[in-house]
């Protein structure tokens, strides 16, 4: 016979089991907002705007993501600043997405809200770069095996705002399936980036104010290749690995002058990715994706200053870090050794001593996002080159000309962005009453690998 006693009892204990199961399936990763699962379109846009996250069990993400439904077919553009995507405001999603939130559509539109609203027939969702940890609470990420960097897919920003800046001071994304990309014009520079089969560089040339520059930075690589390993548990990342494989030289050239005696000193981040698509990994959808910066400043001392040099180094292994228990361990593919003597090189007759720094910037990414705003894993190699001869005046005594070198590694998990980078934009979100960005999160370090002054010839005339 049940009695209303045994009632109590049984509901008591019912209410007690649900008590207890509540903690274990949060600790499985079973709390947290979900991706919408496939539907018809979800494809559509996959090669243009990135592929959509789709459902797993395995994987946990933050109670601020915001997936929104549909893929790269809700997606009806991306402003020329590269920072707004334009979308269907009917897709599933788009009603709950707030300045704060963290939009996820596809691999590429992926970020922090940082202004919404609508515009027209579209919702003009301005994106920030965003920690993957404040994107996946929990989940472990491998690729099964290295991902040849070979053929990757370029996706071209045009010309936005921020695609160059005062160094002093601190299109559409389209994808096409080319290594080189065709010459854009950014802020009176010519760029032509190139990537990856036998490395990633670019050819640059500029033409303004009484000075000229043309040159090309290369870093080498031979069957270049990338593979990545990510553990993150409560938004902390346990694990990491990245190694980028086939690393091979640092190839430089490049020839300055003026007339007037007038210098600049600017960076140009190259607003296009290189990327290639690892596919679905407990449906996220990684890439590998491949950026790039160059920074060029004279320091031209008479009005017929010029200077030219060609230099190659050589450098062998990988690229790449790994992390556990807190603690970063670096691969250094630097057994640096020089083939072609830059120094040697260096010409440049003149009534003043001339000088050109190049500052050349390859970053290497795996994670989500686009255009250098990525969550997830990056090693960065910048190499810094300055050159000088002196002035022909004292060619009798001797004409002095130096190198100096210096080699940087920046890695970690998260995103690392320059500093005048960062204030141009947030510049620029300010006057349209949008969120800012933080220059960096997540963990890293920066490691001077290399640094070395060469001066020819070496007499105390020219080490003054």
């Amino acid at each position: 016979m049940v009695t209303p006693r045994s009632r109590r009892l049984r509901a008591t204990a019912a209410l007690l089991a649900i008590a207890l199961l509540l903690p274990t399936a949060c600790e499985r990763g079973d709390a947290g907002p979900k991706p919408p699962g496939p539907r018809a379109g979800d494809t559509g846009g996959d090669q243009r705007y990135g592929a959509a996250p789709a459902p797993d069990e395995k994987v946990t993400y933050q109670p601020d993501v915001v997936f929104v439904g549909g893929g790269g077919g809700s997606v009806r553009g991306l402003s020329e600043d590269a920072l707004t995507w334009r979308i269907d405001p009917g897709a599933s999603g788009a009603d709950q997405l707030a300045r704060g939130k963290v939009m996820f559509l596809t691999g590429r539109a992926v970020g922090r809200v940082l202004d919404v609203r609508r515009d027209g027939a579209d919702l003009a969702v301005t994106l920030g770069p965003v920690d993957v940890t404040q994107v996946i609470r929990d989940g472990t990420f491998t690729g099964d095996r290295p991902v040849s960097l070979e053929r990757p897919t370029r996706f071209d920003a045009g010309t936005p705002f921020w695609a160059e800046y005062d160094a002093a001071n601190g299109g559409t994304g389209g994808g096409v399936p080319e290594a080189v990309a065709a010459e854009r014009r950014i802020a009176g520079f010519s760029v032509t980036p190139v990537c990856c089969a036998d490395g990633v560089g670019a050819r640059f040339s500029y033409d303004g104010g009484g000075v000229r520059i043309i040159g090309t930075a290369t870093l080498l690589m031979k069957n270049p290749t990338a593979q990545f390993h990510l553990e993150i548990r409560g938004a902390t990342v346990r694990r990491a690995e990245l190694r980028i494989g086939g690393m091979a030289g640092l190839r430089i050239d490049i020839s300055g002058a003026t007339r007037t005696g007038q210098n600049i000193n600017k960076r140009i981040p190259i607003p296009l990715d290189f990327s290639v698509p690892v596919g679905e990994i407990l449906g996220v959808p990684f890439s590998i994706t491949a950026n790039q910066l160059i920074g060029v400043q004279t320091a031209f001392s008479a009005k017929d200053g010029n200077l030219r040099a060609a230099g190659e180094w050589s450098l062998g292994g990988s690229l790449g870090f790994g992390y556990a228990n807190g603690t970063f361990g670096v691969t250094k593919p630097w057994n640096l050794t020089v083939r072609n003597s830059i120094t040697d090189s260096i010409y440049g007759p003149s009534v003043g001593v001339s000088g050109v720094i190049l500052h050349y910037q390859a970053a290497f990414r795996a994670g989500l996002g686009a255009f250098g705003f990525t969550a997830g894993l990056y090693a960065t190699v910048t190499a810094t080159v300055g050159l000088t001869v002196g002035s022909a005046l004292g060619a009798p005594v001797a004409l002095c000309r130096s190198t100096q070198l210096g080699l940087y590694l920046d890695y970690g998990v998260g995103y690392s962005l320059p500093a005048g980078l960062v204030k141009a934009i947030n510049t620029f979100l300010e006057l349209v009453n949008a969120g800012s960005i933080e220059a960096k999160a997540g963990i890293g370090r920066v490691d001077n690998v290399f640094n070395k002054l060469d001066i020819q010839p070496d007499v105390k005339v020219c080490r003054a």
